[in-house]
């Protein structure tokens, strides 16, 4: 990343590296160069720097900047302008902005797998707690109340892709969602297993519906359907996601 320079006047000004000669000066440094700029303004003019900071932490969290590769842009800008660090108080307010931001961004983007449209492994591991929060407010016992419900499709046994395998997954997403339409959690473990975290009483019925349009799709790859039992804790099944998503079952119910 190019830096100021200083010339024999004092002056600073930017080399162009060759490979970036002729760019626009923008894309000289990580941080957007028009964000600097008015943070070069705001220093110089003895402004309070909060609200650029906080623009400044915003937009470079959305724009997939790093913290910092952010901190090292804004502390040569206050270096060229003061020969010092960026006050406590930018900088406090630029870290806020970017965190929250990154944050909510990540939330966005983790929630589901991107080709199945199945939800994340975190996002089941969430869902999970909640109904072991909502089993003990209850008095009961996890296991009793919740099941999970578990697609594997396997092995073709031959010179297997990883295209076909990821249009085996999409079909098993669309098979999984026509069977829990509801408020079950249905999420994706590893690269060949879906699993759906449902009511106990609902599990056989799930099973067999699924069971079913497995059998009858022709589109669908050799793929095996199981109840997997939830543990008695949330420690324990936290494991037991772990396993499945390695390939391991306790096929407890299946």
């Amino acid at each position: 990343m190019a830096r100021p320079t200083a010339t024999s006047s004092g002056r600073q000004d930017q080399w162009h590296p060759p490979a970036v000669r002729g760019l626009a000066a923008e894309s000289l440094f990580l941080v957007p160069r028009r964000h600097l700029d008015a943070l070069r303004d705001v220093l110089r003019g003895g402004e309070d720097p909060e609200g650029v900071a906080v623009e400044l932490g915003a937009a470079a969290a959305t724009e997939g900047i790093g913290w910092s590769e952010l901190l090292r842009d804004v502390e040569d800008v206050s270096r060229s302008v003061s020969g010092s660090l960026p006050p406590y108080e930018l900088v406090r307010a630029m870290s806020i902005a970017w965190t929250e931001t990154a944050a909510q961004d990540s939330y966005v983007v983790s929630c589901e797998d991107p080709l199945t449209g199945l939800t994340s492994p975190a996002h089941l591991r969430t869902r999970l707690d909640d109904a072991y929060r909502l089993a003990e407010r209850a008095g009961a016992s996890a296991s009793d109340l919740w099941a999970f419900v578990v697609v594997e499709v396997r092995p073709s046994g031959g010179a297997e892709s990883g295209l076909l395998r990821s249009l085996s997954m999409i079909v098993v997403a669309e098979l999984l969602r026509s069977c829990f339409d509801g408020d079950e959690t249905v999420s994706r473990l590893g690269e060949r297993r879906a699993v759906a975290l449902v009511r106990r009483w609902d599990a056989t019925r799930g099973y067999s519906a699924l069971r079913g349009l497995v059998d009858s799709s022709p589109d669908v790859p050799p793929t095996r359907v199981w109840i997997e039992g939830v543990p008695g804790t949330s420690e324990a099944a936290s494991r037991l996601l772990g396993e499945l998503g390695r390939g391991g079952s306790a096929d407890g119910l299946g």
